[in-house]
C-alpha cells in the first residue's frame, strides 16, 4: 500500500540503511586487494547520489551541517576528499618504506564518523506522524481486507449474498459503516462540511474521536480511473473545513476490476493536501 509522503519517516530511514551499505563499501576501499577504478568510482557515485537525496529531505541549517560532513576542512577531510582518492599514501612515509602515522593519507577511519554524523542529521529531522496519520494506516490496512471479509460471508452463509447486493456507494457504505462501529466507540455517518458558497456539502464518515475521515467510492461504467481520481482530489479539498478532519480514508471499491493499475491510482492519490492533512487511498475488488 502506498504510506502517505510527508516526506515519510520511512524515506528517511531507507536512506540511514543506505548509508550503512555505503559505509561498508567505503571501508572495502582501503582493503586487499585492491580495488579497481570502475569500483572506487561507482562508490563516489553511490554516495553522490544519496547525499543529493539525503539533502532533499533536509531544511534551515540541517543542509549546512549535512553538507560540512561531506566537504570537511583543511585539518579534518570530510567524504568528498576520501573518495577522490582513497588509496593515497600517506606523505608521511619513512626511509624504510613504512608508514609510521598509517599508510593512506586519508584513512577510511576519519570519515567514518563523518557518515555517523550524517546519520544522526537525517534522524533528528525524520518527521514523526501523528495519531491520526496512524489510525488512517491502520485502518487502511483494515479495509483493505473487505472483499476478504464479505468473502467469508458468503462462504459461511451462501444465501447472505453481500458482495452481489452491493449496487452502489449507498449499499457500500452500510457495510463500511458496520465495520468501522466494530473498530470505533463513535461513527458519525454523513457529517458535513461547511462551504464558503452557503451550501454544505457531506463527508461519508467521521470518527472525531482519532481525527480521521473516510470517504467511499464505487466504480461504474461511466466513471474511469481518471475521473475517479479527479473527483478523490476535489473531496481532498474539501476535508479542511471539517473541525474533526486531520486524516483521510478514501476507499474505493471496484467489484468489476475496471481500474487497469489500481495500485498505480493508490500511488498518485495517496499524498498531503495543501493544507497538509494526509490522504490515504485504497483500491478494493
Amino acid at each position: 500500500m502506498s504510506s502517505i509522503p510527508a516526506p515519510r519517516p520511512s524515506e528517511f530511514e531507507s536512506l540511514v540503511v543506505e548509508s550503512e551499505a555505503l559505509e561498508q563499501a567505503m571501508s572495502m576501499l582501503q582493503d586487499e586487494p585492491a580495488p579497481t577504478m570502475q569500483e572506487v568510482g561507482q562508490v563516489r557515485r553511490d554516495y553522490r547520489d544519496w547525499h543529493a537525496r539525503a539533502r532533499r529531505l533536509l531544511v534551515g541549517d540541517a543542509v549546512n551541517r549535512f553538507d560540512d560532513q561531506r566537504d570537511g576542512n583543511v585539518f579534518s577531510p570530510g567524504v568528498s576528499k576520501f573518495l577522490d582518492d582513497p588509496r593515497q599514501e600517506s606523505v608521511l612515509k619513512a626511509y624504510d618504506g613504512s608508514f609510521p602515522m598509517g599508510r593512506w593519507q586519508y584513512p577510511f577511519k576519519s570519515v567514518r564518523g563523518r557518515l555517523e554524523k550524517q546519520r544522526s542529521i537525517l534522524l533528528e529531522a525524520a518527521p514523526t506522524k501523528s495519531s491520526a496519520e496512524t489510525v488512517a494506516d491502520e485502518l487502511a490496512e483494515v479495509l483493505r481486507r473487505l472483499p476478504t471479509f464479505m468473502q467469508v460471508l458468503q462462504r459461511r452463509r451462501e444465501q447472505w449474498r453481500v458482495g452481489e447486493a452491493i449496487a452502489d456507494e449507498h449499499d457500500l457504505q452500510v457495510v463500511v459503516e458496520a465495520l468501522l462501529r466494530a473498530l470505533f466507540d463513535d461513527v458519525r455517518p454523513e457529517d458535513y462540511v461547511p462551504s464558503r458558497a452557503g451550501s454544505n456539502s457531506r463527508v461519508d464518515f467521521v470518527m472525531p474521536e482519532v481525527g480521521v475521515v473516510v470517504e467511499t467510492k464505487m466504480t461504474r461504467a461511466n466513471l474511469t480511473a481518471s475521473k475517479l481520481g479527479e473527483e478523490l482530489l476535489v473531496d481532498a479539498g474539501r476535508y479542511p473545513k471539517h473541525p474533526e478532519c486531520s486524516a483521510i480514508v478514501a476507499l474505493v471499491y471496484d467489484p468489476d476490476q475496471r481500474i487497469e493499475n489500481p495500485r498505480g491510482l493508490e500511488g498518485d492519490l495517496t499524498s498531503r493536501t495543501e493544507s497538509g492533512l494526509s490522504f490515504v487511498c485504497v483500491v478494493v475488488s
